[in-house]
């Protein structure tokens, strides 16, 4: 019986060992709350429209800056009865906005050229390797 709950346990453990941290890891995602007014809240954090890019770009960057990763996802949620569909327009605008900026931003710091300037298989790495900058849908119930 013991050594049959050994090798369970070795088994197990070693299981546990093969999978790499990111793989226990929960999935960093930047939440945007927007409510009736245009508002914009990220936790402690209140955003205006016209602040949003440079937001998204900042938290994005930083985060690739300080792991060499980036968020999963940006999330936007409507609170206290949501916005009208005019103002969720240019939200999303606003945060595709500071997505190109971090896009940009990233490929000036690894490459030394904006997203537009280098080649196609540079661009399929980073496509694949930081999808949030590509991200085109932010409702978190909607396939992204």
């Amino acid at each position: 019986m013991r050594i049959l709950l050994v090798a369970i346990l070795i088994f197990i453990g070693k299981d546990l060992l093969a999978k790499s941290a990111d793989d226990l890891t929960a999935e960093k995602i930047i939440e945007l709350t927007v409510d009736r007014s245009g508002i914009i809240h990220t936790g402690r954090d209140t955003i205006t429209t016209d602040d949003l890019p440079r937001y998204i770009q900042e938290r994005l960057f930083k985060s690739y800056a300080g792991t060499g990763k980036m968020y999963d996802a940006i999330h936007l949620r409507s609170g206290d009865g949501g916005p009208d569909a005019t103002t969720l327009e240019t939200i999303i605008k606003k945060i595709r906005e500071g997505q190109e900026r971090a896009l940009n931003e990233l490929c000036l710091q690894k490459y030394k050229k904006t997203y537009g300037a280098i080649d196609e298989k540079k661009k399929e790495k980073i496509k694949k390797q930081f999808p949030v900058l590509f991200q085109l849908d932010y409702l978190p119930n909607s396939s992204n």
